[in-house]
């Protein structure tokens, strides 16, 4: 073959061009078959016999170039470049699928890897990554990028690779494609805001909340649902996003169990549009005592995956605040059975206890006349520790200011000891948590004051290991509970008080008359009490005047216009003639009496039987009457 003639172009430029290259092509070639099957367009290129390149034939060349062409217009719709690294992953070539390179400029990476490049969201801890997985020769595919262009707008690139190996199955480095997504990602932005705002709002509410699916998986929370499920312990709190929430509550036991099915069959009612909103008040426990919740459960209306909304709302303090307006209750229904000051210290003592979970309780009566503490009531759970305790308190006194219930007899102010084993807490100033006797082993006590018109009568002392920091509901109830069992002490001393002065007087009142009587303002018997010389009963409604066989010297004008005048009198006799006809002789004494508004209600005295007195002295007369007619005249 000859030595090949400066071809012409073989584009498309047209018929002539393409004729006159296939004629120098034609020349190239010696043999009449391999003439034959050119000219049939059986072959597309040829051997270039200097240079030894091949040489594609304009048909050939045609197709080729409409391949690149479909070829580029398919790839510009799969991704936006192409590029090769060298084995030490610098950029050896960067083609755009068109002419608009908005990611990278060829001249601005070639020779550089990826990490040398002005990428600012990527940490030193993701290019290890990167590099780590460059080093496995491992497919890594949409690692986004974030960088600024020339002028200065941020875009977002998603960047593919893959290793490249030659024939012998040595490295090369490797090649990928790049997307730009940045419009994609101000897109997801746009969509995400809404949700990020929906979600900030979500996690600033101190409410514990939860989305739960239509089976009762739990899809998300709040920041307060963690902090609620990590502190608290009760039906559902253990359960975790991705958890079934209703199968949680299926599956309590013990004290939680009615809970649970309670909670379970109004999520599945809300849940199923039976109804639109469920409320169910439950407690459980944490570090700082018992809690109280108000759960609420909603349904979701939508196509999205939740399908009800469960928040607890803490009701903590009004619950307690029920269950000290409930103890106050107790404490005055305690007060208003008892008959004795015993009697309702014991019952109010033994209230308090049980509803606060303490285990025993003391009651110290101020003596004005000694200015001393003394043991006068307690209660407590019956076991051993207590009921020595107990025992051992009923010889305490306590000098004002001299242990707890010293101190808050004389300060008049409640004191609490929170962890008096540990010496850790004890509400109210220079106060020795060993002050409440030790014998019981409990860690804590109250100690509050008993008043009764603003001053200090007494002191009720407690013990138990769940005392805790009093709030100012607590302080408020221990006010008027101390304040309620001080008016029933002092009013119980004066009821007491006259009923020892009713009995001095009635005993008085025996030893020096026989019977009691009372009169209504018209001078009628209302009541005869003791042994008069009438059948009582028999005569109510009588007056004096109006008994029978009554026999009354002078008659009873004297003594009608006495009481007319409301005179007090003393020792008006009568006689009374008994049907054998012998008399018996009685001696009464009255007094008027009047109410509060100092109007006249009647009479009210005594009665006393004069007739032996009497019937001596009639005896007496008598026998000097016959000394002086035995002794005749001449005596006188």
């Amino acid at each position: 073959m000859e030595p090949a003639l400066p071809l012409p172009n073989p584009g498309p430029s047209g018929t002539n061009a393409e004729r006159g290259f296939k004629k120098a092509i034609l020349r190239l070639v010696k043999g009449g078959p391999e003439r034959l099957a050119i000219e049939a367009g059986q072959i597309d290129a040829i051997i270039d016999p200097v240079s030894g390149n091949a040489i594609l034939l304009p048909d050939a060349q045609r197709a080729l170039i409409e391949r690149k062409a479909g070829f580029r217009s398919l790839i510009g719709l799969a991704f936006d470049w192409y590029w090769e690294q060298d084995e030490c992953y610098r950029f050896v070539s960067h083609r755009g699928a068109t002419d608009d390179v908005d990611g990278f400029t060829e001249e601005g990476i070639i020779g550089k890897a990826l990490w040398d490049l002005s990428i600012d969201n990527m940490s030193e801890a993701d290019w290890r990554t990167h590099r780590q997985q460059l080093e496995w020769r491992v497919i890594f595919r949409d690692l986004e990028i974030r960088r600024a262009d020339p002028a200065g707008e941020v875009r977002y690139l998603s960047i593919s690779g893959e290793p490249i190996f030659d024939d012998r199955n040595r490295f090369k480095g490797y090649r990928g494609i790049t997307r730009d997504i940045t419009e994609r990602k101000h897109a997801e932005a746009l969509v995400r805001e809404p949700h990020r705002f929906a979600r900030t709002i979500l996690d600033a509410l101190a409410a514990p909340i939860a989305i739960l699916d239509q089976a009762g998986v739990m899809l998300s929370v709040n920041q307060a649902w963690h902090a609620f499920a990590t502190t608290h312990s009760g039906v559902g709190t253990g359960v975790v996003v991705g958890s079934n929430y209703l199968a949680a509550c299926d599956d309590a036991c013990g004290v939680e169990q009615a809970d649970g099915m309670a909670v379970a069959a109004g999520i599945r009612q809300v849940i199923g549009g039976e109804r639109t909103l469920f409320r169910y008040d439950y407690a459980c426990d944490s570090a700082a005592g018992r809690c109280w919740f108000a759960l609420s459960v909603t349904g979701i209306i939508g196509n999205g995956n939740g399908s009800a909304v469960v928040s607890c709302e803490d009701i903590t303090e009004r619950r307690r605040g029920e269950l000290l307006l409930g103890l106050e209750l107790d404490v005055a229904r305690c007060l208003a059975d008892a008959s004795t000051a015993a009697a309702a210290l014991q019952a109010v003592i033994r209230v308090i206890c049980e509803t606060q979970g303490w285990d025993c309780g003391r009651y110290f009566c101020l003596d004005q006349s000694a200015g001393v503490l003394r043991f006068a009531g307690s209660w407590g759970v019956p076991t051993a520790v207590v009921e020595q305790f107990l025992h051992k308190s009923r010889g305490m006194v306590f000098r004002p200011g001299a242990g707890l219930a010293g101190r808050v007899c004389q300060s008049g102010q409640p004191l609490w000891v929170l962890d008096g084993a540990r010496g850790a807490s004890t509400r109210g100033a220079g106060v020795s948590p060993t002050a409440l006797a030790p014998e019981t082993g409990e860690n804590g006590a109250c100690v509050f004051p008993v008043t009764a018109e603003d001053k200090v009568i007494g002191v009720l002392a407690f013990s138990g290991s769940d005392v805790r920091e009093p709030d100012d509901r607590m302080l408020q109830a221990v006010h008027s509970i101390g304040s309620l069992l001080g008016r029933f002490l002092r009013r119980q001393e004066e009821v007491d008080a006259l009923r020892r002065s009713e009995q001095r007087f009635r005993v008085l009142n025996d030893l020096t008359s026989d019977w009691y009587w009372e009169q209504d303002s018209e001078f009628r018997f209302t009541q005869v009490v003791g042994c008069s010389a009438f059948d009582a009963a028999g005569i109510l409604g009588m007056t004096h005047w109006d008994l029978p066989n009554v026999v009354l010297a002078g008659g009873w004008a004297e003594h009608k216009s006495q009481l007319a005048a409301r005179w007090s009198f003393c020792d008006f006799e009568f006689a009374t003639v008994h049907p054998d006809g012998t008399h018996a002789y009685y001696s009464i004494c009255g007094e008027p009496v009047y109410d509060d508004a100092g109007t006249f209600t009647g009479y009210c005295g005594t009665g006393v039987d004069i007739t032996k007195r009497k019937r001596a002295e009639i005896a007496l007369r008598e026998s000097e009457a016959r000394l002086r007619a035995l002794a005749g005249p001449s005596s006188n």
